[in-house]
């Protein structure tokens, strides 16, 4: 009886060792037939940047953002007759003929960029507008779009709140907005970085008589690249007590630092920086606005022209602050 038992056990041990790489087998088909993770496709190398405008700005009622669709040509404006063209103005328009006024396709969403580093999210145009803006110099009708957005945005009322977003029919994923995040000034009593300081013009200014005051604002990213918006004013009193009696000269410049270079290079067209678009791969496009244009800066090409997305004109009032300048000058 003992025989076989053993022989029993024997028997067992056998047929465990021949059964266990076919379980074994088994639990790793069931693991390789588990969805992979989707890859993270980044920020686009060709991004279609949409812009927004705060209604109020355009005269509607309430809070919140309209989408830059397209320029309406003048051809085509049905919705400003000869006599309205000379002011401002804001008009519903219906939606069957937002394409024949040249608007992108309606079905094809954005991807709104509101807060900072954050994920962007899914949004469609649900109501349309033409919109009459600018001075007599330059006025034209924009169609702008109301969004269903599917995340929350911060309220109009600051540059760094201000959304922006993608046309694609893809979410970005991984690609995220950094805004400005660290700031500057002569006033806080240091002095400007070195590597800034040789982009700057060279300028004889010696107090008492001639005074220099920059602001700095900057983001910046692990891998060592960066983007500057630096704005200088150089100031001579020549005895004069009234600074808007001054001499004044301004300077401003955005510039970007690429990873692995020691000093930064000026991007063409300037403008305030608005902020940049960024991926796991690092730093990929620099966005700065200048009197109703969005610039798209290639961060991989910081010598060539942005692209210029022409979104509003500029009223009499921002013509007049267009002007970037520290002189305390009140006027």
């Amino acid at each position: 009886m003992r025989l076989a038992v053993r022989l029993t056990a024997k028997a067992w041990g056998w047929t465990l060792a021949l059964l266990m790489p076919l379980a074994a087998s088994a639990q790793f088909d069931e693991l390789d037939s588990f969805p992979s993770a989707e890859p993270e496709r980044g920020c686009p190398k060709r991004p279609d940047v949409v812009p927004f405008t705060a209604r109020n700005l355009v005269g509607l009622a309430g809070s919140g953002w309209l989408a830059h669709q397209t320029v309406i040509p003048e051809a085509k404006d049905r919705f400003f007759p000869e006599g309205e063209r000379d002011r401002s103005g804001v008009k519903l328009v219906p939606e069957e003929d937002v394409r024949k006024l040249g608007a992108p396709d309606p079905s094809v969403p954005l991807w709104v960029f509101g807060k900072a580093d954050a994920a962007p999210c899914r949004a469609v145009p649900v109501t349309w507008w033409a919109v009459r803006m600018g001075t007599d110099a330059d006025r034209k009708t924009y169609l702008m779009a109301e969004l269903k957005v599917d995340c929350e945005v911060l309220p109009p009322g600051r540059l760094s709140g201000t959304p922006v977003a993608l046309r694609q029919k893809d979410a970005p994923t991984g690609c995220k907005l950094r805004r400005s995040d660290d700031s500057s000034t002569s006033e806080d009593g240091r002095g400007l970085p070195l590597d800034l300081s040789d982009v700057l013009p060279a300028r004889a200014c010696e107090a008492p008589e001639c005074s220099r005051k920059w602001e700095l604002f900057s983001s910046r990213w692990d891998d060592g690249s960066a983007v500057f918006d630096l704005v200088v004013s150089w100031m001579r009193r020549d005895g004069k007590k009234d600074p808007c009696e001054w001499a004044t000269e301004d300077h401003a410049s955005l510039l970007l630092r690429p990873v692995g270079a020691l000093a930064p290079v000026p991007l063409r067209s300037g403008g305030a920086y608005f902020g940049a678009l960024y991926d796991s791969a690092g730093l990929r496009t620099v966005l700065s606005r200048n009197l109703g244009v969005l610039n798209v800066h290639d961060a991989a090409k910081p010598k060539a022209a942005p692209k210029a997305v022409r979104y509003g004109s500029p009223t009499e009032e921002e013509l007049l602050h267009a002007k970037r300048t520290l002189s305390p000058c009140k006027q």
